[in-house]
């Protein structure tokens, strides 16, 4: 038989055979189970949410709902935003506000409040800060406090300085609570 091929066939010494060898095991090593990314549960994050079960909502710590409002979060100015504000008055007195807003990350150095505040009055009730566990658009905060807020309906959403609150802070979403009554 007559070999057509111009080059000359490498011959397979020991140290080729050796080399082969050992670079197919360090490709077999570096893909075994111990290298591969494996998703761990640390722990599980639980969330209260309140819901009507039937014509009443009943909180397990604070009784019955009193009072129930909610309304659309929209940006300011050339911010863009949306959400969803709402806040709950239960019998004992306690006020439970949600403010949820889809905003774009607040830059290095600075984050986003939430403040409840009597509709036209400067009188303001600071919630916290929100928190943005995807670090993606979604920031949000449930505060829970112990006073009856209902007449509290205007809701803000300010960039605050890591400093402090300030009073020029921008103001960046706003929402109205609108009264919903509960059938």
């Amino acid at each position: 038989m007559i070999d057509s091929c111009p080059f000359p066939r490498p011959q397979m010494n020991s140290r080729r055979i050796l080399f082969t060898a050992v670079l197919g095991l360090l490709v077999l090593a570096a893909c075994s189970k111990g290298r591969v990314r494996q998703e761990v549960t640390i722990g599980n994050e639980v969330m209260q949410v309140v819901m009507p079960t039937g014509k009443d909502v009943i909180h397990p710590k604070y009784g019955k709902e009193e009072w129930f409002a909610v309304g659309a979060m929209k940006g300011e100015g050339e911010t863009k935003a949306n959400g969803v504000a709402q806040s709950h008055v239960f019998a004992d007195g306690t006020t439970v506000a949600t403010v949820n807003v889809n905003i774009h990350e607040a830059p290095k150095g600075s984050h986003f409040v939430a403040w409840l505040q009597k509709p036209g009055a400067t009188e303001r009730i600071r919630l916290d800060i929100l928190q943005n566990p995807m670090k993606d658009v979604r920031h949000l905060i449930t505060v829970d406090i112990d006073k009856d807020l209902s007449g509290y309906t205007s809701v803000l959403v300010t960039r605050e300085a890591a400093g402090g609150p300030m009073e020029t802070d921008p103001v960046v979403a706003t929402g109205v609570l609108k009264v919903q009554e509960r059938k």
